[in-house]
Parts: C-alpha cells; structure tokens; sequence
C-alpha cells in the first residue's frame, strides 16, 4: 500500500484575491481629457488623463495610433505634429485598493486637424476624339476633404474659363496643353494654402471636308494613246475612290485611273469616300469634276510580207518583202522565224538558214501622224516550204578507157521530176541532153560535170572522172650526157599503170635501180657512180585496168 504526504500551504487573503476582485471600488477607470481638438496644421494640444480609483504606484503611458507617444510617466500628453484622424490613448497601470496589479485603457481620442490635406486632381475631357471646331467639355477629379476648392485653368499658359471643375470650349487646336490648378484654403486656418496642378496636351482632328479633283496627263490625244487621270482628294488618311467614265464604273480603289481605250466625248469623273476613321468630317464623300477627252481618229497602220515563190530549195536564199500601209515616218522592222527575232530594221529578209514549216512574220514599229507614240503592228505570217533537190548517183564513180576509145556516162536522178540535164563540157559528149551519153574517142582524162534541174526549180550537180589509160612504151636506149636529150631512162609520163617495182639489173644481174615511185627516173649511175655503157635488162610490175602486170625488156646505155 502506498502512502500520500499532503502539504497544504496557507495564502495572505490579498494575494489570494489579486487580479480577480470584481469589486467596484477596486477597479481604476481613466478618462482622457483635451483642451482643444479641430485644430489648425502644426497647432499644440494638450491631453490630460483623470483617474479614478487610481490605487498606488499608478504609471501613465501615452500612444498615438497605437505606438508610444513619447510622453513619460505623466498624466499630461502635449504635442504639435499631429495629423487628422490620429487617435490618443492612454494606458493606466497600477496596484489596486484590493492589491490587484492592474493595466487600464482610456477612451480613444480622435484627432481632427481641419487643414491637414494634400489635394489631388486629374484633368479629362469627355471624348477622347476632338474635332476641330466642336464643343469640349474637360473635367477633373479632384481630392480636397472638406476644404474650400479653388480652380484656374489654362490653355497654353494664358487663363482660361471660372473657378468650375469644368471647362468647356469649340476653339481648341491641336497640340494645346490643358492646365488646371486646384487650391484649397482653410479660414479657421490663415496664411495656409496648398494647391495641386495636372497637365492634359490634347490632339484636336482637323476637320474633313471631302472634295476630289481629277487632272488628266492629256486632255486631247490620239485613239489607243493611254492616259493618266490623278485623283488629288480631301478625304483623311485612307480615303477610297470610285471612278467612271460617262457614268459606268470602272477602274480599282486607287487615286489613279489609266485608260487607252478613251473614245471622242467620253467624261471621266470619280467619287472620293473618307476613310472609316475619319470621324471628324463634315459629309462622307463628294464627287470629283468631269473631264471630257478629246480623241483624234487615225487610219490604222499596218504591214504585209509576200515571198517571190511558193517554196524554196534547201540551202538557196529567200527574199521576204514587207509592205507597211499608213505608216508614219519612223519605221522599225522586226523579222521573225518561229517567233523568235531573226533581224532588225530592213523591209526586205534575205535568209537560207529555214527549216521546212517555218513560219516567218514581221512587226512593224511606226509613229502615227500627228499622234505622241508608236504602235506596232503585225504582218501575216508566211510559212516556209523546203523543196527537195535532185539528187545525182553514177552507175560507178570513175570509168578508164583506153587511149582514144569512147566512155558511157550512166547517172540516176531522184528526187522530183528532172526538167533539165546539163553536161560539161558538153562539146566531147555525142548527145549532151542526155543523163546517159556517150563520149567522143578521149585522148586525156577528163572530169564531166552534170548539173540537174527538177521540177521545183531546183538544180544539183556531181562529177564523174573518166581516166584514159596509155599503153606502155619503153625506150630502148638512153644517153646521160647532160644533152638535154634521152639523159634518163623512165616510165613515160601517162603510162596507165599502178606501179609496184621498177628495176633495172646489169648483166651479172644485180639491180643498179630499184623503185615504186612511178616518176623516178634512172640517170645511169650506180651509187652515184656513171655505169659503163653497155646492155642492161628492166622489170615493171604493177596493175594495168586492175590486172596484174609484169613487163621485162632491155635497154642500151650509151656514153
């Protein structure tokens, strides 16, 4: 079993009763005194704290606006820097008559400095959009208590208007600055004066009063010459146009209308709208001034090519001609084959650069009589037709005959019908006319010339050689004596053969001559050395008409 030790401890009755008595006459009560309120900015006032049921060792501490006046253990409070709406208190400790320690509270004391205000005012107008000339109305919001307010306004520093929060007037211009001055003032309080001022610099809309005229670049031209009529308008920033011509729409929204296709009479006239922005303005649009054209007529210019022929043959030349009509006294030619240039400035175009189907034409650049620009005109086209020439083939391309005897000339010809055939020379034909004559007995060789015309008109030739082929002769003897006569032993000059081998061998048969070159010759000598007169035998080996040949035979040297 456990045992408890109880202590009972004794309390005095007035600690016992401290802080808890609720009897009246224990309680102290603190009322605060002033000796003047409603005062002026900067004016003393003194508080005084009155205690009841005070106790002993009672301590006094002030607040202002609940922070600590400053103002020691005293129950006077007297200070100058108050403003309007501070509130005084005062805090009351002590012990009581019961023995209690105990803090109290005073009534709250409110301040009222009658001039202690800073006054505040903001200038406005009623539209944020002024136009010239129209009634405004600027306002001001302003913060002055219960002062009496003052207003002076101003308009670029000059006064303006009464003392009113508003102002009112219909000749404002733009980029003025409105002032206004508020002042206020206290009577109870003289010598105190406080003002506030606020700026506005407005921007004033010049009025629009719509009005358009147009100006032609030309008010008589010629038909077809453009012109240009130019819209100067009133109409704001952005003002749009709508343009006519005796009284038909046309053109686009712009300040410019470009016409060529103005008839004699025609009246040119346009309408200027403002933009939508433009809300200082006095109608929405206006028509501009009529502008009648005067047009001078004039024969149309033109141009026509004409070829010679209907066709032409590959390779020959071609002349185009071009004939203008109603033209001027500037003249440009510009030629074209498939619509590219091909030459410049001549009425005449020689070429035989075409191609079957090309299509030439002409542009013609002239002046107009009595008009201010060119005009270019187009020739009708000429399309290029390309004939096909007669084309000439030999049976073979050469032909050898033997000296004297005849040759038969064989040629074809396609390539149209053949309306002429011309041989040269004619004169060792039999029947020239022919495309297969036959030669006269032909003593040298000979190149005959054909040349063919078909029925196009265009003419061919080609050659055809007839080499004459000479029998062989040899010399029997020669004599190197420098005579001027016989001094070489050689192939003839003409001799029909494709040489191979020429050699000439002495007795013993050595060769003292070899060669393949059918113009060489031999002069007798071996190395450079005269050979000695005697018999010497030759060899000749080669082709004759496409044959083998092979030719022996002697020859005596002679000293």
């Amino acid at each position: 079993m456990m045992k408890y030790l109880f202590i009972l401890f004794i309390f005095p009755a007035r600690l016992l009763a401290q802080g808890t008595s609720s009897d009246p006459a224990c309680i102290p009560a603190v009322n605060i005194s002033e000796n003047r309120n409603n005062i002026c900015a900067g004016t003393g006032v003194t508080l005084q704290a009155i205690v009841t049921n005070e106790g002993t060792n009672g301590v006094y501490k002030w607040k202002k606006n609940n922070l600590d006046a400053g103002a020691g253990n005293s129950n006077n409070y007297t200070a100058t820097n108050f403003h309007d709406g501070d509130v005084v208190l005062c805090e009351y400790r002590c012990i009581t008559a019961c023995g209690v320690d105990t803090t109290v509270m005073s009534n709250p004391v409110t301040i009222h400095v009658v001039n202690d205000i800073i006054p505040l005012i903001t200038v406005g107008n009623n539209d944020t959009l002024i136009c010239e000339g129209n009634l405004t109305v600027f306002t001001t919001t302003a913060f002055y208590g219960n002062l009496t307010p003052f207003y002076q306004w101003t308009v670029n520093g000059e006064p303006v208007g009464t003392n009113s929060p508003t102002y009112s007037t219909s000749t404002i211009t733009n980029g003025s600055e409105i002032d206004c001055m508020l002042t206020v003032s206290t009577p109870a309080c003289p010598g105190v004066i406080k003002s506030a001022v606020s700026k506005l610099t407005i921007y004033v809309y010049p009025l629009i009063h719509p009005a358009v005229k147009i100006t032609p670049s030309k008010a008589k031209i010629c038909r077809g010459e453009e012109v240009i009529f130019t819209a100067t308008a009133n109409g704001g920033f952005y003002p749009s146009f709508a343009w006519s011509i005796n009284g038909i729409s046309t053109g686009t929204d712009t300040p410019f209308l470009r016409s060529s296709i103005l008839k004699d009479g025609d009246i040119v006239s346009a309408i200027v709208t403002i933009d939508q922005d433009s809300r200082c303005h006095t109608n929405t649009s206006a028509p501009s001034n009529d502008v009648i054209i005067q047009v001078s007529d004039y024969p149309e210019p033109s141009v026509k090519i004409t070829s010679p022929v209907p066709g032409i043959c590959a390779g020959k030349d071609i002349v185009l001609t071009a004939t203008p009509q109603n033209a001027g006294d500037l003249l440009f030619y510009q030629w074209r084959i498939n619509g590219r240039n091909a030459n410049n400035n001549s009425a005449t175009f020689t070429s035989n650069q075409y191609k079957n189907s090309d299509s030439v034409y002409c542009v013609l650049r002239t002046d107009i009589p009595g008009c201010a620009f060119t005009k270019e005109v187009y020739s009708n086209s000429e399309l290029i037709t390309i004939r096909d020439a007669p084309v000439i083939t030999f049976s073979v391309p050469e032909i050898s005959v033997m000296y004297g005897e005849q040759a038969q000339l064989n040629a074809s010809v396609s390539g149209g019908t053949v309306t002429s055939a011309v041989w040269n020379p004619a004169s060792l034909l039999l029947a020239p006319p022919s495309l297969t004559p036959v030669t006269i007995p032909l003593l040298q060789d000979t190149i005959f010339n054909l040349t063919v015309t078909n029925s196009f008109g265009c003419t061919s030739s080609n050659n055809i050689a007839v080499k004459v082929l000479h029998r062989l002769y040899m010399p029997s003897a020669f004599s190197p004596n420098n005579d001027g006569k016989n001094d070489v032993f050689r192939i003839p000059p003409g001799a029909s053969i494709a040489l191979k081998e020429f050699s000439v061998f002495n007795r013993w048969g050595n060769a003292v001559f070899k060669t393949t070159d059918i113009t060489k010759k031999w002069s007798g000598e071996y190395r450079g050395q005269p050979l000695d007169p005697g018999l010497y035998i030759y060899l000749i080996r080669g082709l004759i008409d496409g044959r083998e040949a092979v030719i022996k035979g002697t020859v005596t040297l002679v000293r």
